[in-house]
């Protein structure tokens, strides 16, 4: 399985979420079942050389956007998650012909 080891900004957003179902009654009761965790997720930005942004779109392509799943390491942490992108296209900016950008969501595979 590939590795995604590009280094995003400091600047990331982390979510985690947990699938609760919610049942609301005509009497205005309501019962919670929970359904277990939702894969965390991960919104990186890059903001790099356009040589480097260009890997991070072959690496993207590669994978087929969000069909096949790949190996990464969350900032801060030691083990690595295999995890998918979560769109399955991505945007990016150019900066003249020296600098570009883009920003991704990666999310975890569940198993």
């Amino acid at each position: 399985m590939e590795t995604f080891d590009f280094v995003p900004l400091w600047s990331y957003k982390y979510t985690t979420e947990h699938n609760v179902l919610v049942s609301n009654f005509e009497s205005g009761r309501e019962q919670r079942r929970y359904k277990g965790p939702r894969p965390d997720k991960w919104r990186l930005g890059f903001r790099n050389t356009q040589d480097v942004i260009d890997q991070i779109v072959a690496f993207f392509d590669a994978r087929k956007g969000s069909y096949e799943a790949f190996l990464w390491t969350p900032p801060g942490e030691t083990v690595a998650k295999t995890v998918r992108f979560e769109e399955a296209s991505l945007e990016f900016s150019y900066y003249g012909s020296a600098y570009a950008e883009c920003e991704l969501t990666i999310q975890e595979v569940i198993e």
